[in-house]
């Protein structure tokens, strides 16, 4: 299954994305007047963050899916935003085009990270910085922690049928600064992004499920309905501190790499 749906995607992501992109921003050390190429852009949550921070930052945003990028278009609607269709793997720019390339949550899925992560570092000015961040799917999502523990309690036969077909793929900061020494990046750092999400009840947090924003949600909407809404209920179940009015949060916790780029 691909990325097809940005409105679904945006629903189900999206306010997580806009809260981490600041802290990303500040991670990169990204100032004002530079110009930076956001690789797999998605909806534009980066993007716009980036336009935001400052008054003379330019953006050029990628990103392999047509939908997504008029997506993102409309939702920057500034002119000093470019958005265009290209894979990570093959970016249509001459070298030193950028004063820093940054990819957000989109890593895990590139067809040929390094690769990418090479282009990167090719399109981005000597002495610029290359950076990347995805989400700590090993210990720090409950949002979908939680939802697999859920699905393995309502559907466990389903929930090992897809862990055959697609296993999980998570790399951590180890992993990420080897990637990132391996493009020949300088003075590779990485961090961890903490950040939590307020849910007004157990419906805001649930319905952008029944989607088929990402694979994750087109599984939990076919569970939930062969299993005539156990997946739902056991969810609501696990929900951690909820509140008196049904308001709850979830944390949530982000890898992040970069490098400097040198010739």
């Amino acid at each position: 299954m691909t990325y097809s749906n940005p409105t679904a995607y945006e629903q189900l992501m999206g306010r997580w994305s806009a809260r981490l992109a600041p802290l990303f921003a500040r991670f990169a050390g990204i100032r004002d007047g530079q110009r930076i190429l956001d690789v797999g852009c998605g909806t534009g949550s980066l993007s716009r963050t980036l336009l935001a921070s400052g008054k003379a930052i330019s953006v050029v945003g990628v990103d392999p899916a047509e939908d997504y990028v008029a997506f993102a278009r409309q939702g920057a609607a500034s002119s000093r935003a470019t958005f265009q269709v290209s894979t990570a793997e093959s970016l249509p720019f001459p070298n030193e085009t950028f004063d820093a390339a940054m990819a957000l949550l989109v890593l895990q899925e590139f067809d040929d990270p390094g690769r990418a992560v090479r282009e990167m570092a090719r399109t981005t000015r000597r002495g610029g910085t290359v950076a990347a961040c995805l989400w700590d799917f090993r210990d720090g999502m409950p949002m979908f922690s939680l939802f697999w523990q859920a699905a393995e309690a309502a559907a466990p036969e389903a929930v090992a049928r897809r862990r055959a077909e697609q296993p999980p793929s998570r790399p951590g900061l180890q992993a990420l600064a080897e990637l990132w020494t391996g493009a020949g990046l300088l003075e590779v750092r990485t961090a961890g992004l903490e950040l939590s999400q307020e849910f007004g009840s157990f419906e805001d947090f649930w319905l952008p499920f029944l989607t088929e924003a990402t694979p994750t949600s087109g599984f939990a909407m076919a569970v939930n309905r062969e299993t005539r809404g156990e997946l739902a209920n056991a969810l609501r179940r696990l929900i951690p501190s909820v509140r008196p009015d049904g308001s709850f949060a979830l944390p949530a916790r982000a890898l992040a790499v970069a490098g400097i780029a040198g010739r």
